[in-house]
């Protein structure tokens, strides 16, 4: 009976140790294919010697090497040597990891066997141990983050690239990540720069109103503003606009924001001089309208008929046009100088240069306001003496001289302008003036009235002599800001 109990014993033994065993081969067919499935390495090594006992047909694939080669001879040595030098000291470390019973996950590169590439993989390496708990093994999954790292690559060259200043943040302004842009422009690092520490590039007035913005962003989801960051270089500010863009998880909630801040400085300075462009165009176009409507008025009170309306009217908007053309070229702040509208006026007229002496300082600088009437007023002159004068006689000579004087009244630079013909046959004493007078009225009345100036016009034996004197702009060489 003993015997018999005995043997049924030993029988549910081996029954046991079969299930046992194909339960054992069971899973073992399930992890072969399982790892024969897998796009990513499965590998065992044992624990003391870190040679490998398992290896999965990705190894293949991501190595371009054989498992059979990979595992003959000191394979753990030969895997070292496929690592990027760089990273031997990873792989290592985490074997002795492993060994001490920790888990570890790095990333490495390898270079394959086969075609000398690079390739970048992350490894998750953990102990498997005995009943002793004993760690007897070593398992690992190696992950081809190629693609990933490439992608990554790419978007990171496209990022140091673009000309804008790139960073990345988490809710409240704080920054994980700045590019080297942002370092190059303000001199801060990205360890810096994170946190808040970007705060310390912005300008001072513009700190406040950067964490308003940020806390707004929290509610709307959107940040934009524009505010002034510090150039390193040059330690001035520079205006930039700057953007970012909300990373969303599954159910919505803002994770991170990437942010770029654009060099708007020029265009800003462009459109603050467009605003003073179009302020002075205005202005400008209200006094020519004005003029041109007071000379209007005047023609037609002393012209003849509409024929003679229409020719002085037609000469006078002639000479208006070859200020404008004066004004036009010039660049901000710039100012049209004397020499140039004496000059200007009397080629329109087709003087003779022998006959002609011009003589004075050049870039003797005149208010804007002044331009307009004052050439009227030698557009009469010209236009008299082509008409009667020095430029209408073969005997006649026409001299224009002009003085500056730093301090002619009032604190004020002025200008002083001496017209004198000669040569010129007068009418008899009692033949009554030349011409309608409109010119004489213009300098002896509108000049004085319009621009506060000093002038005379007489008639001498042989010619007309006029002088004319108004403040002008305040330095001949630099910009007047306030005329």
């Amino acid at each position: 009976m003993r015997f018999l109990d005995l043997l049924v014993r030993l029988a549910a033994d081996l029954v046991e140790r079969v299930q046992a065993e194909d339960r054992l081969r069971a899973s073992e067919e399930r992890l072969r294919r399982f790892g024969e499935a897998s796009h990513d390495i499965l590998w065992i090594r044992d624990a003391k010697t870190l040679q490998w006992q398992y290896l999965t047909p990705a190894f293949e694939t991501i190595y371009g090497l054989g498992r059979d080669a990979a595992q003959a001879g000191d394979n753990y040595r030969a895997w070292i040597r496929m690592i990027a030098a760089e990273d031997r000291r990873k792989a290592s470390h985490a074997m002795r990891q492993a060994r001490l019973g920790r888990h570890v996950t790095f990333d490495y590169r390898i270079r394959r066997q086969n075609d000398g590439t690079t390739r970048w993989l992350r490894s998750t390496v953990f102990p498997i141990t005995n009943t002793a708990e004993r760690v007897t093994l070593i398992g690992g999954i190696g992950h081809d983050l190629t693609q990933l790292h490439k992608a990554g690559l790419r978007l990171q060259t496209l990022m140091e690239g673009i000309p804008q200043l790139v960073w990345r943040a988490i809710d409240g302004g704080h920054w994980t990540w700045s590019s080297p842009q942002w370092t190059d422009h303000t001199g801060l690092s990205s360890e810096d720069s994170a946190g808040l520490g970007w705060l310390d590039a912005l300008h001072p007035d513009d700190r406040d109103k950067a964490m308003h913005f940020w806390n707004a962003a929290v509610r709307t989801g959107h940040l934009e503003m524009e505010g002034r960051i510090r150039h390193a270089a040059t330690r001035q500010y520079r205006w930039f606009q700057t953007r970012a863009t909300p990373v969303r998880d599954e159910s919505g909630m803002i994770v991170e924001w990437l942010g770029t801040s654009t060099d708007i400085h020029e265009l800003r300075e462009l459109q603050e001089r467009q605003k003073v462009l179009v302020a002075e165009l205005q202005h400008r176009t209200r006094n020519l309208m004005g003029v041109v409507r007071s000379m209007a008025d005047k023609i037609a009170r002393t012209s003849t008929d509409l024929a003679d309306f229409r020719e002085r009217f037609h000469n006078r908007l002639a000479a208006l046009a070859r200020v404008q053309g004066l004004l036009s070229r010039l660049e901000e702040h710039d100012r049209v100088t004397f020499d140039d509208l004496i000059r200007t006026e009397l080629s329109a007229m087709g003087s003779a240069s022998e006959r002609v002496v011009l003589h004075g300082p050049p870039g003797v600088r005149l208010r804007s306001s002044t331009v307009q009437i004052l050439a009227l007023a030698l557009h009469e002159l010209a236009t008299n003496a082509v008409k009667y004068g020095a430029l209408g006689q073969p005997a006649g000579r026409l001299a224009v001289s002009w003085r500056l004087q730093p301090q002619g009244g009032q604190d004020k630079p002025w200008l002083h302008i001496d017209w004198r013909e000669s040569g010129v046959r007068m009418p008899p004493s009692g033949a009554g003036p030349h011409g309608n007078g409109q010119g004489r009225e213009l300098i002896e009345r509108a000049l004085p009235y319009q621009l506060g100036a000093r002038t005379s016009y007489s008639f001498g034996p042989d010619g007309v002599h006029c002088t004319i004197s108004i403040p002008v702009s305040a330095s001949t060489t630099e910009p007047d800001r306030h005329d």
